[in-house]
């Protein structure tokens, strides 16, 4: 798998906008006012959370989408992030930028996420606009862009953007809906992906129930190398924390089950991770807002675009092998948490 040249994300929820790897209701740069986009009404959650556990099959021809579509629909599952559908309205947006990115590339407007009015290709100035020139009303949306060369296939994209912070955080987030891009030529390795959850009850949707979380990598899986490469995401975690080009795969946590979105806060006693003969790993902690404790770092780009997440970040890249997480958290008027220790294993080069 090749190494990552560029990897961007932009997310809104409701009418806001952050840039980043996940989503979140509190406050931040407004969205631009040619989308704005209503806060749906709170709608109560079911004892067993509101995730989605089937959808259709996916109706993709090429090789390269389906597998993408499914890859990330496996990790989900396993995470417990509840699945993704298809949007033709998504595809369509996707595709549209990645084909605009593959023509005048990832320098031709302030931002990888934004086109430039009167260039070849150009479907709106921000994803935002072309997910609703498309046909898709959302109450939460995000986009991640990767890069990884012309060689690489889309999957080995969508792993690679799994294995980060932001992107990680924003391809877990509440979502229910999911449109692949991909590029062509010189640009062959490129893919934009596009997801979001429907105006119309998508703020009440992707919700475990009390006491699950969202965990990635999740317990028996297995990442196909143990390296963040930090100087390649944008934005670029903290370099007081992180202040090396690479540190270790990230765990990535996310607490918005039911008892968060009813108004519960995290409180973390213990995130770490030891190899398999219980050597501890340094690593650091990255939180939104929702999320405090011990040993916790408040990160200005979660608490915009990911406040109820925590991520554990090994200070080094992690050797083949197998890893154990454990975390101690809980959350204020909820249920003790059903996964406190898990393992990942880390394949060999």
């Amino acid at each position: 798998m090749q190494q990552l040249k560029v990897l961007f994300a932009l997310t809104a929820a409701s009418a806001l906008v952050a840039c980043g790897g996940g989503g979140a209701d509190s406050p931040a740069a407004p969205a631009p006012a040619a989308i704005p986009t209503p806060t749906p009404a709170p709608t109560p959650v079911a004892s067993n959370g509101t995730l989605q556990t089937s959808v259709p099959a996916a109706t993709y021809a090429d090789a390269r989408r389906l597998n993408a579509f499914n890859q990330l629909n496996a990790v989900r599952q396993g995470s417990g992030a509840g699945l993704l559908a298809q949007s033709a309205a998504l595809d369509t947006s996707a595709q549209d930028h990645a084909n605009y990115l593959t023509v005048n590339g990832f320098n031709s407007a302030d931002s990888a996420h934004d086109e430039t009015a009167g260039l070849a290709d150009f479907t709106g100035a921000d994803p935002f606009t072309r997910m609703k020139n498309a046909g898709y009303d959302f109450s939460y949306a995000t986009e991640v862009i990767g890069d990884i060369g012309s060689s690489s296939t889309t999957s080995d994209c969508v792993g690679d953007l799994l294995d980060t912070v932001y992107h990680a955080v924003s391809m877990l987030s509440r979502v229910t809906d999911v449109g692949f891009g991909e590029g062509s030529g010189s640009a062959a390795g490129m893919c934009t992906i596009d997801m979001g959850s429907p105006l119309d009850g998508g703020a009440a949707r992707q919700i475990p129930p009390s006491g699950a979380i969202v965990a990635y990598p999740y317990n028996g899986s297995t990442v196909a190398h143990g390296t963040f490469h930090v100087s390649n995401e944008s934005p670029r975690v903290s370099a007081t924390l992180l202040p090396n080009a690479t540190a270790g795969t990230p765990v990535v946590v996310g607490f918005r089950n039911q008892d968060v979105v009813a108004g519960g806060a995290v409180t973390i006693t213990q995130f770490s991770i030891a190899t398999s003969a219980g050597v501890a790993v340094p690593a650091v902690i990255l939180a939104g807002t929702t999320v405090s404790g011990a040993n916790v770092n408040a990160d200005s780009t979660l608490a915009t675009d990911g406040p109820e997440f925590a991520v554990l970040v090994p200070i080094n890249p992690l050797a083949a092998g197998t890893y154990t997480v454990t975390l101690h958290a809980t959350i204020s008027g909820g249920q003790a948490l059903a996964l406190t220790t898990w393992s990942f294993t880390v394949a060999a080069p």
